[in-house]
């Protein structure tokens, strides 16, 4: 990728998507406006992390009624952008978000995994409070659709499970 950020400016879209089965599901972030769309790779903690990140940054601003979604987001099918290749597509090596409090819109700055992340990042993109609540619950969606865990001791349940709390 270039030196210089591509900057998309303002989403009209940013959901999170899981595609393939439980336990062989890949994950990423659809980032699109009118200037194109990116596909960004992000493992599945990773995408947990940043809903979690997204929930305590959301926290920590006065609530705004005209800012909450009306319906919960519905899950981003995987294969609504299967028949068009990103503008950009890369994995995520680094994350960073940051708040603007004159335009009220949180900064997404996206670090490829092969740049350095104290440089410049890959990606920067503007998003709405309202856009980051709906991200939130999508990515809580697609992280719990996947292989149950097991209560106690939080291990992914696929057969025969030998809990060690129980001993």
């Amino acid at each position: 990728m270039a030196d210089a950020p591509i900057d998309f400016g303002p989403l009209q879209r940013l959901d999170a998507q899981a595609l393939g089965a439980p336990g062989q599901r890949t994950f990423r972030l659809v980032a699109a406006n009118r200037r194109g769309t990116a596909w960004l790779w992000l493992e599945k903690e990773e995408l947990q992390v940043l809903g979690m990140t997204i929930e305590q940054m959301l926290g920590g601003l006065p609530l705004d009624p005209a800012l909450q979604p009306s319906q919960p987001p519905a899950a981003a099918s995987a294969h609504e952008d299967d028949e068009d290749r990103p503008a950009i597509e890369f994995k995520v090596g680094r994350l960073a978000m940051g708040y603007e409090e004159t335009a009220d819109l949180f900064v997404l700055l996206v670090h490829e995994i092969d740049v350095d992340p104290d440089g410049a990042p890959t990606l920067r993109c503007l998003v709405s409070r309202r856009q980051l609540r709906a991200l939130a619950q999508q990515i809580s969606t697609v992280c719990a659709a996947g292989r149950p865990r097991c209560p106690l001791c939080g291990v992914v349940l696929g057969g025969p499970h030998a809990c060690p709390r129980l001993n």
